[in-house]
């Protein structure tokens, strides 16, 4: 069973960016959300369809970002991942 995202109290943003030494949140787009979380733009899109993924905010017709303080927490809470093969969960032939 995948884990859903879980959206941050305005307490809890404001830890997380003091503790990444960020002085306000902020809209990040998607270079800056890429290179913060590490997954592709289709990982991102399909986990934000399913609730595993921050939503992205609609600034215009063709644009959208993400809120900084979503990203971090989701980097340092990320979805649970079942049955994922594995070298050491491998039985041996």
């Amino acid at each position: 069973m995948t884990n859903l995202y879980a959206y941050p109290t305005p307490e809890e943003r404001r830890i997380m960016l003091a503790d990444y030494g960020e002085p306000y949140d902020r809209l990040c787009r998607e270079k800056e959300r890429q290179r913060i979380t590490s997954i592709s733009r289709s990982t991102a899109w399909t986990m934000e369809n399913e609730g595993r993924f921050p939503a992205r905010k609609t600034l215009g017709r063709n644009s959208c970002a993400w809120l900084l303080s979503d990203l971090l927490c989701w980097v340092r809470n990320p979805p649970t991942v079942d049955n994922v093969n594995t070298p050491y969960g491998r039985k041996s032939a």
